[in-house]
């Protein structure tokens, strides 16, 4: 008796052992090999007191890897890149794309072929008698139409675009946007309300009124063509995209979807510009020189400190200097990118702001138009929650690796464990933490794998009396595992 006693202490010393070893090389692992922390990169291109800047506001921003950015007069354009990209590379802009739109219908209710007041069937007769085609042109470009943010087809598109990093403008055509319209909801009480599916069913009447092809070539004829703005393209599918394109980034520092699609280009759902060209656009505005720049005038207050003109939005902001000064923009973004367009038009400065992951640009602009000093906002304790599921999953596998009494529940929780640890790749705080976040969390399940391994060897397979709940909560983690590496 004494020396079974014995021979099971030393076995568990040994299990303990190898469990801490493996336990401390997935650390390891992690911090060298775990997802990416995104910093924003050394380089720099362009002006260098314009990228000194731009850093210095950047700095306390996590999530970022490359800017390319430009400051805007009436007379000078000044840009410059931090990071691998820069002022010629072409970026996904995504809802600034909206401003192409504003200026075309304002700049179409100059030219008499619509008005603010007609009404959306009026332009779309496909929407005759359906609540859709009821709104009138101005509500939606003052986002008032009561028509929701996405067109049917486009919302189940983003549902499974958030679980399995999709693009969720793909499937919807032009004719099928029409028909999402025609069974769309439009509630008459509902408050301002930013809608993708109204800016596009705006940008699809203009391009019917003015008897274009379609909308990017409306745009070419009516503002990049004439601005000389060759950078700008639009991608209805895959094969239109820009080759040399600079990637997005995910928060975990893997590249990001691209988004293609046809429907949804009068929103932004796949633009492509550089700084240079935003540059063009921008001062264009201050000038005078860019059709529609009516548009930029507001036409309904939204709260106090903000108001809208046709898409365009006006706030203020406080400079350096304590004074509070009103500006005009439009942001964008889309799986992995983000945008900023501002126009400071007393002052006649303009500035523009590209960036290749889901970190907001909009710090960076207003320290560069206003001198508002960078601040580091709190980070959200939501993006920590992916690390306390995936480390509980992680410690009750080695829980069960050491206790269970079969095979089948230990690999139940190595399952579960692997489901918490690619969640959290995919979903963590990556913008402001390392790979050591993933080790750590890494390292209960890599000791359980190792206790399995050796404890596995004297269990039977399927616990006494549970073998239904046993092989049911595998099947469980198998699925959760599977969609987990999907949506990755």
């Amino acid at each position: 008796m004494r020396g079974s006693v014995t021979t099971t202490s030393v076995t568990g010393h040994r299990v303990g052992t190898v469990a801490a070893v493996v336990a401390v090389l997935a650390v390891l692992v992690g911090a060298l090999a775990g997802p990416e922390r995104q910093r924003l990169g050394p380089q720099d291109a362009g002006d260098p007191a314009l990228a000194d800047r731009v850093r210095a506001a950047a700095g306390p921003i996590g999530g970022l890897r490359s800017l390319a950015v430009a400051e805007v007069t009436p007379t000078t354009v000044t840009t410059a890149g931090l990071g691998p990209a820069d002022a010629a590379a072409p970026f996904e802009i995504g809802s600034v794309t909206k401003t192409f739109t504003a200026a075309l219908f304002a700049d179409a209710a100059t030219r008499g072929e619509v008005r603010p007041d007609e009404r959306l069937d009026r332009v779309l007769g496909e929407l005759a008698g359906t609540p859709a085609g009821g709104v009138t042109l101005g509500a939606i470009a003052q986002h008032r139409s009561g028509l929701p943010p996405l067109g049917a087809t486009a919302a189940t598109g983003a549902l499974a675009a958030r679980a399995f990093n999709g693009n969720p403008y793909l499937s919807t055509t032009t004719a099928q946007l029409i028909d999402d319209a025609r069974s769309a909801p439009v509630d008459p009480q509902q408050p301002p309300t930013y809608s993708n599916f109204g800016v596009t069913l705006l940008g699809t009447a203009l391009v019917r009124a003015a008897g274009a092809a379609d909308y990017p070539a409306l745009v070419r004829d009516r503002i990049t063509g004439p601005l000389g703005m060759t950078a700008t393209t639009f991608a209805a599918t895959d094969a239109q995209i820009p080759p040399d394109a600079v990637p997005g980034h995910l928060d975990n520092g893997r590249p990001a979807p691209r988004w293609s699609g046809e429907g949804y280009l009068p929103a932004g759902s796949s633009t492509f510009s550089t700084a240079g060209d935003l540059a063009r656009w921008a001062q264009a505005q201050l000038t005078g020189v860019a059709p529609g720049t009516a548009a930029l005038t507001p036409t309904a207050q939204d709260d106090p400190g903000t108001s809208i003109g046709w898409i365009w939005v006006t706030s203020t902001a406080t400079g350096a200097d304590g004074a509070r000064h009103p500006f005009v923009w439009h942001n964008g973004g889309t799986g992995g990118f983000r945008s900023m367009l501002a126009l400071d038009r007393e002052a006649g400065r303009a500035v523009v702001v590209l960036g290749d992951t889901t970190a907001g640009v909009e710090p960076v602009a207003a320290a560069l138009l206003f001198g508002t000093p960078p601040s580091e906002d709190a980070p959200d304790p939501l993006v920590w929650v992916p690390v306390g599921i995936a480390a509980l999953f992680s410690l009750l596998a080695l829980r069960r690796a050491v206790r269970a009494d079969a095979r089948l529940p230990i690999a139940d929780g190595l399952l579960t464990a692997a489901f918490g640890l690619v969640l959290l790749w995919n979903r963590g705080p990556w913008a402001s933490a390392g790979g050591w976040v993933w080790g750590l969390v890494l390292a209960p399940a890599a000791a359980a794998l190792a206790v399995a391994v050796l404890r596995g060897r004297d269990l039977p397979t399927v616990p006494p009396r549970r073998a239904v709940t046993a092989w049911g909560g595998l099947v469980v983690s198998v699925l959760l595992l599977a969609a987990a590496v999907w949506a990755g």
